[in-house]
């Protein structure tokens, strides 16, 4: 599998066309032909005004009432920019911090709105570059459920993609809430018996008594409650994968029955005479180092052997940050679609927030955190009040936030010349651009 990074210079033109409300009591013709390029909407009761700005998505606003409520109509839809129009008494300056992107007083200068309407379509122009940039990312960096465009998680999506058609037993190693589970889910999918059963068992999570019964399951009257035959975890995988979560916490006492099956591929029901076969693939995940584990007499030497001829190492948050602002887009869109509430995007202060923690929980403290604040929050994007107390309070250093495309297009050639160890050659290639390219590019961002 072959993954490369996006070019982001090569963005096709966007033609801008502004979604504008009309809620003008009688809009002049002039104000009609300048925006005759644009799709109007009109609204003549002002008393829904907030609602149907809540309810749908203008990128314009044209009214000429409701300086009490800017601040109702910003919160509705923080993207729309607002014009307004009224008397001369008004001062433009406590408009323009109620949240209009501009105020004419009557009579009006056609040619000053006609500037900043055409400032208004640059801006949205701009706006949708981002915005298709960041859905060729997101397109880009996801793979197989997985996101991430950082280094380690674009090799650990190649080497799910070398080991998925062939593997019998692998082994995912990483912190608590890095997606051992997601990783173990997309090498299932990508492998030949992705249309078996997926199969999971949290190794810590079973009672040391039952844990033969739970693996390979019990016939009729072997132990007291035992009314009927049932069938364990692996019988229940055949075909298909088994998912061995916590694998570090089996008891000492068990680890030989599982060495027995991943040597074999047999086991018995507890009461059972008669050896059953699986054909199933393993995937085990800890938290623990296995290795310091064995030293210590905790774990068999043998098992891990048979549990590790390959590994994945699942890198924690903190390792990846570049890969937050993708991971928060990817979970509030999730979060939007599986409730139905409107969330659009993370408000710049509460990204720096969010790219200052270290994420000790990793992502699946991320994912609880943005699920939490798109609950609690009452506007349409996720403000630094809505996040928890212990995040609102930025202790560390401002991170790199990119405002234009320029400078994404120049943070990433940097980034990338980073990671090769300053070698253009490499980093051309990474690139997808020739080396001479990358040269007039790092000319033209001063690099």
């Amino acid at each position: 599998m072959n993954i490369n990074v996006v070019n982001t210079t090569r963005l096709l033109t966007v033609i801008t066309m502004l979604k504008v409300l009309l809620s003008l009591k009688k809009p002049s013709d002039d104000i009609l032909s300048i925006l005759s390029d644009h799709k109007i909407e009109r609204l003549n009761d002002s008393n829904l005004l907030v609602k149907t700005v809540s309810d749908s998505c203008y990128n314009l606003i044209l009214l000429d009432w409701g300086f009490d409520i800017l601040s109702s109509i910003k919160n509705a839809d923080p993207r729309a920019e607002i014009i307004l129009f009224g008397d001369k008494d008004i001062d433009p300056v406590e408009v323009i911090k109620q949240g209009a992107s501009a105020y004419f007083p009557y009579p009006v200068d056609f040619n000053i709105f006609q500037e900043t309407i055409n400032t208004i379509e640059d801006m949205f122009g701009i706006r949708r570059e981002t915005a298709e940039l960041e859905r060729l990312l997101n397109t880009k960096y996801t793979f197989a459920g997985l996101v991430g465009r950082n280094p380690e998680m674009l090799e650990v999506f190649s080497l799910i993609g070398r080991i998925a058609p062939y593997y019998k037993t692998v082994t995912i190693m990483g912190e608590t809430g890095t997606g051992k589970e997601l990783i173990a889910k997309a090498i299932h999918s990508l492998s030949p018996v992705a249309k078996g059963p997926f199969v999971i068992c949290n190794c810590g999570g079973i009672v040391e008594g039952l844990i033969e019964s739970e693996f390979f399951g019990y016939v009729k009257g072997s132990f007291t409650g035992a009314i009927k035959d049932k069938t364990g975890l692996f019988e229940a995988a055949n075909g298909g994968t088994i998912f061995l979560d916590e694998i570090g916490e089996l008891p000492l006492s068990f680890q030989p029955h599982l060495l027995r099956v991943l040597q074999d591929g047999e086991f018995r029901r507890v009461g059972s005479n008669q050896s059953c076969k699986t054909t199933c693939r393993v995937i085990a995940a800890t938290n623990k180092d296995l290795l310091s584990e064995v030293k210590n007499s905790r774990f068999r030497e043998d098992l891990y052997y048979r549990l590790t001829p390959l590994t994945i190492q699942a890198p924690p948050l903190r390792e990846r940050k570049d890969d937050i602002p993708l991971l928060c887009r990817f979970l509030v869109d999730k979060f939007s679609r599986r409730t139905g509430k409107k969330v659009f995007g993370i408000s710049r202060s509460a990204q720096i927030a969010l790219m200052s923690h270290d994420w000790p929980g990793n992502i699946r403290e991320l994912e609880n955190v943005i699920e939490q604040s798109a609950i609690l929050t009452p506007e349409s994007f996720l403000r630094i009040d809505d996040l928890p107390p212990y995040l609102r309070e930025v202790k560390h250093s401002v991170p790199f936030i990119p405002t234009s495309l320029d400078e994404v297009v120049k943070k990433h050639i940097e980034t990338s010349l980073q990671q090769c160890g300053g070698n253009k050659t490499k980093t051309a290639h990474m690139l997808g651009l020739s080396r001479r390219a990358l040269a007039r590019k790092m000319e033209k961002y001063g690099i």
